[in-house]
């Protein structure tokens, strides 16, 4: 009798064990040209103007609270997928400091972050991220930065000087001059600043787009600076005269 062998076929094939390796997650790189964001509510402003560069972040930061203390001044700072963590520096009290800001990107938004503060420093902590607050009280949204031909940024309260050959911030560096007449006393303050020897004088008033250059005249103690029809004079600090009459006056 003939053996029978019977041959046993797995139709399986064997398993493996191994795991197939994960392809990497690419990391989110930000690439963005110069651009602005703003908070303009009532009377309150912030500005921030930033240029973003593979994730590195450059630019500038105000902040001018109605009758509450305005700061200005510059970040640097790195997006971190879509906030950006950064130190911004800026002038306060004649010194310079520093303090940590931290915003959330949406689309065409920044909001600003909020930590607890500290009790002994004063000072908002945002080392503990999962503590900060996106409360969206303080939504920036993208705007036009407002540039001049010189590059200043009106919307952050830069204003081209031909005396200082640089964009200034008329609000901390000139000399404010307020209207005189009550019927004025809703229009913008004109602003002046002097050259270093006081030979020339210069006038920003709000209905013109560029500044007015005043020359000194008259003598020592009885100074003036004219162009045309307008006079600028010292008294009770300075008074700037259109012809016969008195416009704006200031400290």
């Amino acid at each position: 009798m003939a053996a029978i062998v019977l041959v046993s076929c797995n139709s399986n094939p064997k398993q493996s064990n191994e795991v197939a390796p994960l392809t990497p997650v690419k990391p989110v790189t930000i690439t963005e040209p110069a651009s602005c964001y703003a908070l303009l509510k009532n009377k309150d402003k912030v500005v921030l103007h930033v240029t973003i560069n593979d994730n590195k972040v450059t630019g500038d930061l105000a902040y001018n609270y109605f009758e509450k203390d305005r700061s200005s001044g510059t970040i640097n700072g790195e997006m971190k997928g879509d906030t950006l963590y950064a130190v911004y520096t800026f002038m306060s009290e004649g010194k310079e400091s520093d303090r940590q800001v931290v915003f959330l990107k949406k689309g065409d938004e920044f909001t600003e972050g909020y930590g607890k503060v500290n009790s002994a420093t004063g000072v908002a902590d945002l080392t503990d991220k999962s503590a900060i607050n996106f409360d969206g009280n303080s939504v920036l949204k993208k705007t036009d930065c407002g540039k001049d031909d010189h590059g200043c940024i009106g919307l952050s309260g830069l204003s081209w000087s031909a005396l200082k050959n640089n964009c200034i911030d008329l609000s901390a560096t000139a000399i404010r001059l307020n209207p005189i007449e009550m019927k004025d006393k809703d229009k913008a303050p004109a602003y002046i600043i002097f050259s270093a020897d006081q030979t020339q004088a210069e006038l920003y008033l709000p209905e013109n787009k560029v500044s007015v250059m005043l020359a000194q005249k008259g003598k020592e103690g009885n100074w003036s600076w004219e162009n045309e029809d307008l006079k600028l004079i010292q008294w009770k600090g300075y008074v700037l005269k259109k012809g016969s009459l008195a416009i704006y006056g200031g400290m």
